[in-house]
């Protein structure tokens, strides 16, 4: 999948609060944020940096399982998002548009049935969990990790990292507009049997889902 894979110096020129030590799994982190792309990671990540009173080494934006795998073996705290693949898809292809749809679906399923084995060392957190209830998650990786990561954030600064919290009702109505548009692109040029092999991968990990 090499064409889908950004090189870490241009993530760290978009992502100014990044630092170089959290390009690659380490002991030396503190967390790792990962997921597929379009599934909440830039939002938890960012969200948890702001609930914490110091800097703590959040490696993020791997999209990668093998990373993020070898993050778990080492003993670091691992948050692993997750959205259902017609969405978390659909979000990558209106981000990084020469990536069609069918080969973006095929790197979902990679992707989760890859970090399926490992999940008892990660805390698996779906969509709407994670863009609602964000502290909870973070009490569940504290309880699971024996960590101490803050977990106050009010709701308006909560709605800081999460734009659609802020739209206009006319700037709602006009996103659901583009999200059918994509939504059919989506049914078109992908296959039911791809799809439905992303479905079902989606369905079992939720299972197994952080729940409040």
């Amino acid at each position: 999948m090499i064409p889908f894979t950004w090189k870490r110096k241009r993530r760290f020129k978009v992502r100014p609060e990044s630092v170089p030590e959290e390009a690659r799994a380490s002991r030396h982190l503190d967390l790792v944020i990962d997921g597929f792309p379009g599934s909440a990671n830039s939002f938890a990540t960012r969200a948890l940096r702001a609930m914490q009173e110091k800097k703590i080494l959040i490696g993020n934006h791997y999209h990668s399982p093998a990373e993020t795998i070898r993050a778990a073996g080492m003993g670091v705290p691992v948050l692993m998002t997750l959205r259902r693949p017609a969405d978390s898809v659909s979000s990558m292809v209106r981000r990084w548009p020469f990536v069609p749809y069918q080969s973006a679906l095929r790197w979902y399923v990679m992707f989760y049935e890859a970090i399926e084995p490992h999940l008892n060392r990660m805390i698996l957190s779906d969509f709407p969990v994670t863009t609602k209830n964000l502290p909870e998650v973070v009490d569940g990786l504290n309880a699971k990790f024996g960590t101490s990561f803050g977990t106050q954030l009010s709701p308006d600064r909560m709605a800081e990292f999460e734009p659609r919290l802020q739209q206009t009702p006319a700037e709602r109505e006009e996103r659901e507009r583009q999200k059918l548009k994509i939504e059919e692109s989506y049914l078109r040029e992908t296959t039911a049997r791809r799809r439905g092999a992303a479905e079902a991968i989606y369905e079992r990990l939720a299972s197994r889902s952080f729940r409040i």
